[in-house]
């Protein structure tokens, strides 16, 4: 059947309806007249004709009341001498499959079956049955006379009449796009700990709305079911799964072990978690489809190498300077140091992560003294700070000695803004080897020969300057028992007195103090074997502060009465040495009153317990009894055959913190190896 017999008319194509049929009101063809040449007799025959023609439609419209009158079809269905409801079910009987189920959408293995009704089409059945019963009626006598003779002579075929709604089917359309269509879904990679995760892609997939509507149209004007397939198309991913796969594999070469780390003796590991901490996914845009790049956190790896090359740092030494009335002067250069080669350090470690040795030796590089020439006189030094001093007259030559080769290791030294200085630190070990001599002192009741007898003169001189320099004092101890020549200068502009003496002992018991003056502090040490004066200057830049002290004396405690005897086979038999005279106890208390800019700050305690000390013997071993009483005659009026070397110096407890009140001695009757 073709649409070209049809009046198919689309409300999407209002402004252009199509129409494929035959007029509204069809006419059958009225027959060509003759030539007749006497007039009336023309006149007259048709008169005739016309009486005739009356009569035979009145015969028509009686045989045919109620029927379509022969020779007429629709749509090329014969309809002549049907009823009007026989038409219409012949009609619907010729188009019974289409009106059924007039198209099959497919896609894939589904399929859907829209009605008539789905895609807005509509057959007017009853209006073309209508116009063909009504062809050659009501029209007159004359002229239903005439169309009735062209119909019986040249027959008649009515349109059938059919509706197209194409924005119902669009809408049709567009529910099965819901159904079918997907949104495209990205690829993924991300890292959970030290695992990669990945989620594969999705393609998406767009129902084609437009080019289905125009098939479907098409179809439809054949008035024939048809199958037509639901025309689509794929949506890819931005990200898709080999864009993914590749950063998964590169964050897997990143992850495939530790790395180990060696730099000199120390070594370093960072774990696979550490590892996937530096990683960085990135998602860049591009035209043809994202991209993933896998990337080291530099700036993360950057602070890592810099705490290592901090924590096995070997600093250059700083030099030996003179105060030189003002002009400083290098004495003794500083020594380079190492530090790790950050920069080579850094591209060694990228390069492993993205291979497989994963075991690197990190280079260490030499790096210039921290002071020079040409950094010297921006340290601030410009100024004498304070002055400790105090006096050794009538030592051993031994202990001269010690106190001499300390002065020389202290003077020179800087000390850095906000240093705490340790004296055990800067002095180092107390032998020999650092130009220390032995002595004689007594240790748990016998005479040894030890090194650093001494050393606390120079410990309480340095104390002395901190302190009067107003520098926060973080350790300090002081001796167990009273040595009377640390009483002279103690005092500094107040007189002499005991309390600010300072002890030590290598491994145990330090000075330490902390740099508060905002610039650095220069050493200048010193002792003189003719005067018996120990000295010690701090240059540098002198705070706005004052500093000056209470002192009190007091619990005096009695000296034991009885002595002690100590065994050295050194002394002649027979004879008995007094090495050491007794003298009682005392507790003195010391508060170092600071002023700095005006403002008081809170007194500081310096607490000083001193014991009793017995008078000490020393006699041969063949000398002294079992119960440790001489064997020979002790005279009363026994006296030392040489200077008698100083009991072996002990700390007491350290300052309590400022305003705290300190705790009772705690201190023991052993001696520590004397370094005093």
């Amino acid at each position: 059947m073709s649409a070209d017999h049809v009046h198919f008319s689309s409300t999407a194509e209002a402004a252009e309806r199509e129409s494929f049929s035959v007029m509204a009101r069809p006419r059958a063809r009225r027959p060509r007249r003759g030539d007749y040449g006497w007039l009336w007799f023309v006149l007259a025959v048709l008169a005739l004709i016309v009486l005739g023609l009356a009569g035979g439609a009145a015969y028509i419209y009686q045989s045919y009341q109620g029927r379509i009158y022969p020779n007429i079809s629709i749509q090329g269905i014969a309809v002549g001498e049907m009823t009007p409801d026989q038409a219409e079910a012949a009609l619907r009987a010729r188009y019974a499959a289409f009106l059924r189920q007039p198209l099959v959408i497919t896609y894939g293995d589904r399929q859907w079956t829209p009605t008539l009704d789905d895609v807005g089409m509509t057959f007017d059945f009853r209006g073309a049955v209508d116009m063909a019963y009504n062809a050659g009626r009501g029209d007159g006598l004359l002229d239903d006379a005439r169309e009735i003779a062209a119909i019986w002579q040249h027959g008649l075929d009515v349109p059938l009449h059919v509706s197209y709604d194409e924005t119902r089917a669009q809408a049709y359309l567009a529910q099965l796009a819901r159904e079918i269509e997907r949104a495209p879904a990205d690829a993924q990679v991300r890292l959970d700990g030290e695992q990669v995760a990945v989620v594969g892609s999705v393609i998406g997939r767009q129902v084609l709305v437009d080019a289905t509507l125009a098939q479907m149209s098409q179809q439809l004007k054949d008035f024939v079911p048809a199958t037509i397939p639901l025309q689509t198309r794929e949506l890819p991913p931005r990200l898709d799964d080999v864009a993914v796969t590749a950063a998964r594999s590169r964050i897997e070469t990143i992850l495939q072990g530790p790395l180990s780390l060696r730099v000199g003796k120390n070594e370093y590991e960072w774990t696979i978690n550490e590892l996937a901490d530096l990683i960085i996914i990135e998602r860049i845009p591009a035209n043809q489809g994202d991209e993933i790049v896998v990337t080291l956190d530099r700036s993360a790896i950057e602070q890592r190498i810099r705490q290592i090359a901090d924590e096995t740092e070997k600093p250059g030494t700083r030099p030996r300077v003179a105060w030189n009335n003002g002009n400083l002067t290098i004495t003794k250069p500083g020594k380079p140091g190492l530090r790790l080669d950050e920069a080579r350090a850094r591209d060694m470690v990228l390069a492993a992560l993205n291979g497989r040795d994963r075991t690197l030796e990190l280079p260490m590089v030499a790096t210039s003294p921290p002071i020079t020439e040409a950094n010297l006189h921006q340290l601030g030094i410009r100024e004498l700070v304070s002055i400790g001093k105090s006096d050794f007259t009538g030592s051993a030559a031994y202990r001269v000695h010690n106190i001499g080769v300390g002065m020389q290791l202290l003077n020179g030294l800087l000390i850095a803004p906000g240093e705490e200085f340790s004296f055990n630190k800067n002095i180092g070990q107390i032998n020999a080897a650092n130009g220390f001599v032995e002595g004689a002192a007594i240790i748990q009741n016998r005479t040894q020969q030890e090194f650093g007898g001494g050393i606390c003169q120079d410990s309480t001189t340095l104390f002395r300057a901190a302190f009067w320099a107003g520098l926060p004092i973080t350790e300090r101890w002081g001796h167990s028992f009273y040595i009377s020549w640390y009483d002279k200068y103690a005092l500094g502009p107040r007189g002499n007195g005991p309390g600010l003496d300072a002890t030590i002992f290598t491994g145990g018991p330090d000075l330490k103090f902390v740099n508060d003056t905002g610039a650095w502090l220069l050493i200048q040490a010193w002792s003189d074997p003719k005067t018996g004066v120990a000295q010690i200057e701090l240059y540098g830049t002198k705070p706005n502060r004052t500093v000056d002290l209470t002192h009190k004396v007091y619990d005096h405690t009695p000296a034991p009465t009885d002595p002690v005897f100590v065994a050295d086979p050194k002394v002649p038999q027979g004879t008995i040495k007094h090495t050491d005279k007794a003298r009682g106890g005392m507790t003195i208390d010391v508060y170092r009153l600071v002023v700095e800019n005006g403002v008081p700050r809170p007194p500081e305690l310096f607490r000083t317990r001193f014991r009793p000390w017995p008078n000490i013997y020393t006699l041969h071993p063949a000398d002294i009894g079992p119960d440790g009483k001489p064997r020979i005659a002790f005279p009363a009026d026994a006296q030392p055959a040489q200077p008698a070397p100083p009991p072996a110096e002990q700390p007491t407890e350290p300052p309590p913190p400022p305003g705290v009140e300190p705790q009772p001695d705690q201190t023991t009757g052993e001696q520590l190896p004397p370094n005093g």
